[in-house]
C-alpha cells in the first residue's frame, strides 16, 4: 500500500466511524425503569380517571428491587381528586411494575389499607411508606410503614 492509499483508506475508516457512531450511541441508550413505568402509567391514567370519575394527580415513583431478581422495579403512587375541583383527596392508588429486563410489566396494585400512605422508597426488597393523616391538609406524617412483595401480593410488615 502506498502512503497515499493508506491515507485514503484510513480517512474512509474514520469517516465511516463518525457516521455510524451516533447510531451506535442511540442504540445503546440506557433502559430507565422509572421512565418506562411512568410511560405505561400515563397511557393507563385516563382509564383510572374515567373509572373513578376523578383526576389523577401527583404520580410519584419509588424505584428498587421488590422481587429479588436484582433488577429495579417501580411503584407508582398517585392521588385522585374530584373533577369538580377542591383539594379533597377522593382516592389513592399505587401500581406495581416489575422489570423484565427490557420493559416494565404492571403486575397489580397495592391493596387498600385502613390508613393513608404513599410508598417512599425501596431498599433490600422492603417497600418503605409514609403513613399520613387522611384529612386536609394531609401534611402530618404519622409514621413509617413497611411492606413486602411476596407471592404476587403486597403485604404489610407488622
Amino acid at each position: 500500500m502506498t502512503a497515499m492509499t493508506s491515507i485514503v483508506y484510513y480517512t474512509g475508516i474514520i469517516s465511516l466511524a463518525l457516521i455510524v457512531s451516533p447510531t451506535l450511541t442511540y442504540a445503546q441508550t440506557s433502559f430507565s425503569p422509572a421512565q418506562k413505568a411512568l410511560a405505561h402509567f400515563n397511557k393507563y391514567k385516563p382509564i383510572i380517571e374515567k373509572k373513578n370519575r376523578s383526576i389523577v394527580e401527583n404520580p410519584k415513583i419509588a424505584v428498587g428491587d421488590i422481587d429479588g431478581d436484582g433488577k429495579d422495579d417501580c411503584i407508582i403512587s398517585f392521588i385522585m381528586t374530584s373533577k369538580d375541583g377542591g383539594n379533597a383527596i377522593i382516592g389513592t392508588g399505587a401500581a406495581i411494575y416489575l422489570n423484565t429486563g427490557t420493559d416494565m410489566k404492571v403486575v397489580g396494585a397495592f391493596p387498600h389499607f385502613k390508613f393513608c400512605f404513599y410508598p417512599d422508597h425501596i431498599r433490600n426488597q422492603v417497600i418503605y411508606a409514609k403513613e399520613y393523616e387522611c384529612s386536609p391538609p394531609y401534611m402530618h406524617i404519622i409514621r413509617e410503614r413497611k411492606f413486602i412483595y411476596k407471592e404476587g401480593e403486597i403485604r404489610l410488615i407488622p
